[in-house]
């Protein structure tokens, strides 16, 4: 049980923005990649490196932003 506060989405808000920079923006199959790619670097960073977790989904952003900078999958108006 847990009580309602304000800005209690404050957390998952940082990774949702995430995944959707990363996936491209109007993108729902590059969303869907990106939700995949940042549970398996977050999931994996937690088990292997306990101290570096926390960074590891902004790592993964800014190497996808760097390689393709409109994300993985461009919507392409």
């Amino acid at each position: 049980v847990a009580s309602v506060y304000p800005g209690m989405g404050g957390n998952v808000l940082i990774v949702c923005f995430v995944v959707v920079v990363i996936g491209g923006i109007g993108s729902i199959s590059g969303a869907l990649i990106a939700s995949l790619l940042v549970g398996f670097v977050d999931t994996f960073g937690k088990v292997f490196f306990a101290q570096f977790s926390g960074i590891g989904i902004y790592v993964l952003m800014a190497i996808i932003l760097i390689w393709r900078p409109e994300g993985l999958r461009n919507r392409g108006y």
